[in-house]
């Protein structure tokens, strides 16, 4: 599948959950949904239609999504009066509109939850990690190769010898130049993750292999390019058993709450580099995240539903932000209302939420030129117009 009709796929669960956690919310406190739409309402919608006094609408910047509220932008006349206590939003209270503000978030940390949820329920629980010496590349004609040893195989030891790193085991194989030595090799079904790769069922068989004396330019005894990659081990177990639902749900919190721990540390590193004037560095924008969709569903389904469940602890996270034009922006103004025991006047709240919205858009611009930039796509079109 092209990757981006799976990043369209990505972003529209992504933004579709947090749109329905302020739409539910809404329904549940019989407050009226004038519009539910996803994408940005700067051009006119793809497509719409009218259900129980409700637009569910479709526009061309997919990048957001939207839940208009009867009277969220003031309030409602009905009959002339204005309305209280009706099925409008502004004349709620303010935990009602705390409850449909913050829904959105909630829906995100509920969708981070379950994504982790169903990865270690079919994956396993990670139960530890090891770093292991793995086979990259398996040169042709090598005596690797003439050994049957194949890329992603881990090389747990040499004649009985365990290997805690690639220069160790470069040593080893040099050592034994010229002469059969057996090693023992483990391969079997792996599922890469972000925190490393987890480990299915697995074999080990023992292999004898000459390394090379005199290999040739470019090439080492074995005819292998190795690494260092880290492997979790993983636990398995029948989700219908309770102690195994227990523990899968306990692991999905966990990590969902250190991804939340990553996200805030990474926005303190972006505001520190703001301060100090320099470009945020480690923070991708559309366009990063679209290159890293491509490379994950390369990998399967599992990467990708993981990268989901880290999107949605993303946007949780960004989106609780007291920043004008988000949720949390949202939220501080009626937090100003508890301290105040007043309202903050209409024009003053919209005006500031234009002016964070000018402020998301022009910083979403700033990090897609710096995603671009970073990833060669001007200088290689300067390089076509050019013929250089």
């Amino acid at each position: 599948m092209p990757t981006w009709i799976i990043f369209l796929l990505v972003l529209s669960v992504l933004v579709l959950v947090h749109e329905l956690g302020h739409f539910l919310a809404a329904i549940w406190l019989k407050i009226r949904v004038e519009e539910f739409a996803f994408g940005l309402p700067f051009t006119k919608a793809l497509f719409k239609f009218k259900w129980k006094n409700t637009q569910y609408s479709i526009y061309p910047l997919l990048f957001g999504g939207f839940v208009r509220l009867l009277g969220e932008e003031g309030p409602v006349e009905f009959d002339g009066k204005t309305a209280s206590n009706n099925s409008d939003y502004w004349s709620r209270g303010k935990k009602q509109r705390m409850m449909v503000v913050g829904a959105g978030v909630v829906m995100n940390v509920l969708l981070a939850l379950a994504s982790f949820g169903i990865l270690y329920g079919v994956v396993g629980v990670p139960s530890g990690s090891r770093s292991k010496v793995t086979v990259v590349q398996v040169a042709a004609d090598s005596p690797a190769a003439l050994a049957g040893i194949r890329p992603l195989d881990r090389i747990l030891k040499v004649e009985g010898k365990d290997i805690l790193g690639t220069e160790q085991f470069s040593e080893v194989v040099r050592s034994w130049g010229g002469v059969k030595v057996n090693m023992t090799i483990e391969r079997g079904e792996t599922t890469p993750l972000f925190e490393g790769i987890a480990e299915g069922p697995i074999e080990r068989e023992v292999t004898a292999v000459v390394p090379r004396k005199n290999p040739p330019e470019g090439q080492g005894a074995l005819g292998v390019t190795i690494a260092d990659y880290p492997y979790i081990q993983v636990k398995t177990c029948s989700m219908l058993s309770p102690t195994c639902s227990f523990e899968i749900m306990r692991q999905g919190v966990k990590s969902t709450g250190v991804w939340m721990g990553r996200v805030l540390s990474g926005l303190r590193g972006i505001g520190k580099s703001l301060v100090q004037g320099k470009a945020p560095e480690g923070v991708a924008g559309p366009v990063g995240i679209y290159q890293l969709t491509g490379f994950v569903a390369a990998e399967g389904f599992f990467p990708l539903l993981e990268l989901v469940a880290v999107l949605s602890v993303n946007l949780a996270v960004f989106n609780v932000l007291p920043i004008p034009a988000l949720d949390g922006g949202r939220m501080l103004f009626i937090w100003l209302e508890y301290f105040l025991k007043k309202r903050i006047p209409l024009a003053v709240e919209q005006k500031v939420n234009s002016w964070g919205m000018a402020f998301l858009l022009t910083l979403m611009a700033l990090i897609s030129l710096q995603d671009v930039l970073r990833m060669g796509w001007l200088s290689g079109l300067w390089t076509k117009i050019v013929g250089k």
